[in-house]
């Protein structure tokens, strides 16, 4: 154990350099110098981790982190995530080495939610991820500023919302352990002041997700915010908060299941039919995009609804194939909007145009309708089937049902770009080819054969649980 622990100190002691890296790109100007930094020290993270989670031990690292196999799939997978964010980024508009010095401290933030041993942890982890995300989009011009304030304020809402359930949860724990509360049934049983910072929290990261009826703000942040940040959102910072929500239901109120089973179904059910019926009526791939987010957060809150080990098992499954499938099409969208193209309509005749990525976005879009042999149908089928072994029949109805609707507006975008027309032909940047070509990657080469990533979230969830 103690030579496993040292990769723990290693852990700690790469973000340490992450957040100096960070610190130290206003001052030498060097793009390249910070995004090979950044590209080296977040892919040693990722080997770090994955070290850790093979070794698949569980201690504490100064009584701050917890690692275990669950953390240690988040850590990882964030930072490949963080990774092709920051290729998307490299030549976006404006200064990069501002970027970088929040997209650091952002990434810190993010990796230490998952590793998080107490209650102040995460939320000073997620305050540490959400802060710099809004000051990333505002430093783009005057143009994004509405867009960064309004994040501003629901992040500002939600933490206060979580705020006031750990003053709820203090007099049950006073050390507002992650694992410790929801281990001491016998207090927490029956008290409505525990009930009530359960449903505070889950309403606080409700907010940080975009489920409903917490998400009226995403829509306009999506497309007010640069395409490379809204990627950052929809593929990163909302998982963060499911990640969250999942170690603060199933870890610390494990007695709470009756409830937050029909806490987690209400949501999912409002937030699959809210998010695919508002797309359907979009003109910008952008803005149907963002509704297309709060849908697919709807069907990864079937596993939570499931309650069991399977259930998480694909909730985890379906948000790393989400993140994928986001990015992936954001990249897409990045370089289209740089090049005028924004709506539905000014998608038309884009396979005459640029044929890989009108290629590459269909792949993307039919994998988010679940369709096989993709990564996306492997995750619905998954959710579908956990629902369906804990009698949730209903809902496993509903989450199909609301698949197929998806598929209208997927199609809409998909049709259009294959329709005759003539233009000149564009070429996207080697950097947006590169992070398109490993989402795509990803998807079809674990859709055809997904035990791999099943495997591993299966060990993730049975970490969690505790099992």
């Amino acid at each position: 154990m103690a030579s496993i622990e040292y990769f723990g100190y290693a852990l700690f002691a790469l973000l340490a350099l992450l957040a100096l890296a960070a610190m130290a790109a206003p001052f030498h100007r060097r793009k390249k110098v910070s995004f090979v930094l950044g590209a080296v020290i977040l892919a040693a993270i990722t080997l770090t981790a994955s070290y850790l989670f093979a070794s698949g031990s569980s201690f504490y690292l100064l009584n701050i982190f917890r690692i275990y196999p669950f953390s240690m799939l988040f850590v990882g997978v964030f930072s490949i995530l963080l990774l092709l964010v920051m290729a998307l980024s490299y030549d976006a508009p404006g200064s990069f080495d501002s970027f970088f010095m929040l997209f650091g401290f952002a990434a810190l933030g993010i990796v230490m939610v998952p590793m998080a041993s107490s209650l102040i942890g995460l939320l000073l982890s997620l305050e540490l991820a959400s802060i710099p995300t809004v000051f990333m989009i505002a430093i783009n011009g005057k143009k994004f500023i509405e867009s960064s304030v309004k994040l501003l304020i629901m992040s500002g809402i939600a933490i206060s919302i979580l705020v006031f359930g750990m003053a709820l949860a203090f007099p049950y724990d006073a050390q507002l352990s992650l694992v410790q509360i929801g281990s001491a049934s016998g207090p927490i049983e029956g008290s409505y002041l525990a009930l009530l910072a359960l449903v505070l929290f889950i309403g606080g990261l409700s907010i940080e997700a975009a489920l409903f009826p917490f998400n009226l703000w995403v829509p306009d942040v999506y497309e007010g915010a640069p395409a490379n940040m809204s990627a950052m959102l929809s593929g990163i910072n909302k998982k963060v908060a499911l990640v969250a929500m999942m170690e603060i239901s199933f870890a610390m109120f494990a007695v709470y299941s009756s409830t937050y089973v029909t806490i987690f179904m209400v949501l999912s059910i409002f937030t699959m039919f809210f998010g695919n019926l508002a797309a359907m009526v979009q003109k910008s791939v952008k803005r149907l995009l963002a509704y297309s987010s709060i849908s697919q957060a709807g069907y990864i809150l079937v596993g939570f609804a499931a309650a069991s080990q399977y259930g998480l098992e694909a909730s985890i499954f379906q948000m790393i194939t989400h993140s994928f499938m986001i990015i992936g099409a954001f990249a897409v969208i990045m370089f289209l909007e740089n090049q005028g193209i924004k709506t539905i309509d000014e998608y038309r005749g884009m396979s005459s145009r640029n044929r890989y990525l009108s290629i590459a976005l269909s792949l993307l879009l039919l994998s988010m309708a679940g369709v096989p042999p993709l990564m996306g149908f492997d995750g619905k089928f998954l959710l579908f089937t956990s629902a369906i072994k804990s009698d949730l029949l209903a809902l496993a109805f509903i989450a199909i049902l609301n698949s197929f609707l998806s598929i209208y507006y997927y199609g809409k975008v998909i049709i259009a770009m294959y329709q005759p027309k003539k233009e000149e032909r564009i070429v996207a940047p080697k950097a947006i080819i590169a992070v398109i070509s490993i989402a795509l990657f990803v998807i079809i080469i674990f859709g055809m054969y997904p035990q791999p990533i099943i495997s591993i979230a299966a060990k993730a969830a049975s970490a969690l649980l505790g099992i």
